[in-house]
């Protein structure tokens, strides 16, 4: 290859032959990539589980329109503790606007 020009489609080929595949560097990277993808997949299902479990319990106990006005809000929240948390904060307050008012104490955590 030294020195000459090659189709776009040849070096392409080289690069997936098993020289190349079988290096530990190439497979460092790929068990790399897959195990943070995996990560990143994982935490996404434990997010979307617990969005869930906090929509349920405050439709359960509250009006069902009234919770819908939060759902920007708490969609927005990353963080998969406070998600928890507000679940069962969500379980014990009293009433709606108690737990609006737990969500606005906690509305810079996300």
């Amino acid at each position: 290859m030294s020195g000459l020009i090659h189709p776009h489609q040849a070096i392409a080929g080289f690069l997936q032959e098993r020289i190349v595949q079988e290096s530990s560097v190439y497979q460092h990277i790929l068990e790399t990539a897959k195990k943070e993808t995996d990560q990143q997949v994982i935490q996404q299902v434990e997010r979307q589980t617990a969005l869930d479990f906090l929509f349920r319990a405050l439709e359960f106990r509250f009006d069902g329109r009234a919770v819908q006005t939060l759902r920007p809000t708490l969609e927005s929240i990353q963080n998969l503790e406070l998600l928890q948390e507000l679940h069962n904060e969500a379980l014990r307050a009293e009433n709606f606007e108690a737990f609006t008012h737990i969500l606005g104490m906690n509305g810079n955590e996300k």
